[in-house]
């Protein structure tokens, strides 16, 4: 296992390479001067300022120039100085980084529970009354795009009700560090956690219902049953564990968002995590600090996928790893 673990983070590194070359092509193509924005509220900018800086910032520099200078930067542990914040580019970062984990942590780990609660349920009880209100409530909740789940959240609940805030992380005219501050922080959250959980609802909940309903057909839970064991027994001990095999590469797929975030959520809630970073630094042409975004949730990609393929050897002993 150790040296499937080391042969596999060695052979991240040149995926990692090439994602980071691809994206910041594609970044290095957009169209649009990265500077204009730094410099658009500059009175009486000459020309000859104009290109002063560009060579200042390595614009005028071949796109394999650009590439080196930022990887060497970030191997560094250094990304760069971002021109959009006035900021160096992890002084950006790490505290988007912080929300977003507050914020994805608790809508993934309410969403993902209940989800596999909920297939449970419905595998279990099969063509019920419950497990048809299930299945039609998770193929609605998927088909609704989280943009449109999240501005009806705020008409209804923030601007109708006016339960909740419309959008950011704390009022202004609440005093920091009090009881009311934290209060309002949570009443903040409620919403954008409410649509980030139901997007992993509807996203898990059908595949563990259905990967649960396959394996309860298998004839070794028919003879576990005959042995006497209670059905509890044979779901928790037997079919539970084997179920879950293929639904773990659904939910390491979607694990990600813990830290990139959700783009269209944070930004309809405009919520200052990772996905509103990213939003507003490829808006902004600030392709250092979208760089670094995007190396993360990439990073944290294949992390997943490996976290995932040494799960697959713990629920299923048959799957040996070639050393």
């Amino acid at each position: 296992m150790l040296h499937y673990l080391i042969r596999r983070l060695f052979q991240m590194a040149p995926l990692l390479l090439f994602i980071s070359a691809l994206i910041y092509l594609l970044l290095y193509l957009m169209p649009g001067d990265p500077l204009y924005r730094m410099v658009e509220d500059v009175p009486n900018l000459r020309p000859q300022d104009y290109e002063r800086l560009r060579r200042i910032y390595g614009l005028d520099d071949p796109f394999y120039i650009q590439y080196w200078k930022w990887l060497w930067q970030l191997l560094q542990l250094n990304p760069g100085y971002s021109r959009e914040y006035g900021q160096p580019v992890m002084d950006v970062i790490v505290p988007a980084l912080k929300n977003t984990l507050v914020l994805t942590v608790t809508a993934v780990v309410i969403g993902k529970v209940l989800a596999l609660l909920l297939g449970i349920f419905s595998a279990i009880r099969q063509y019920s009354l419950w497990d048809y209100l299930f299945t039609v409530a998770t193929f609605i909740g998927y088909c609704i795009p989280g943009f449109w789940l999240a501005l009806m959240a705020i008409i209804v609940f923030a601007v109708k009700l006016g339960w909740f805030p419309t959008s950011g992380l704390i009022s202004s005219d609440v005093a920091p560090g009090t009881w009311e501050a934290t209060v309002d922080w949570m009443k903040h959250l409620v919403l954008p956690v409410a649509v980030l959980a139901i997007s992993e609802i509807a996203q898990i909940q059908r595949y563990m219902r259905s990967s649960l309903l396959e394996v309860l057909r298998h004839d070794y839970l028919t003879t576990a049953r005959a042995k006497g064991l209670t059905e509890s027994v044979v779901i928790g001990r037997h079919a539970l564990k084997n179920a879950l095999i293929p639904v773990v590469t659904v939910i390491a797929v979607t694990m990600p968002r813990v830290i990139g975030g959700s783009t269209v959520v944070e930004t309809v809630f405009g919520y200052p995590g990772m996905g509103r970073l990213l939003y507003t630094s490829i808006m902004g042409s600030d392709y250092v600090v979208a760089m670094t975004v995007v190396m993360i949730i990439a990073l944290t990609v294949v992390l997943f996928n490996l976290l995932a393929d040494i799960l697959y050897g713990w629920l299923d002993p048959r799957i040996r790893y070639r050393e």
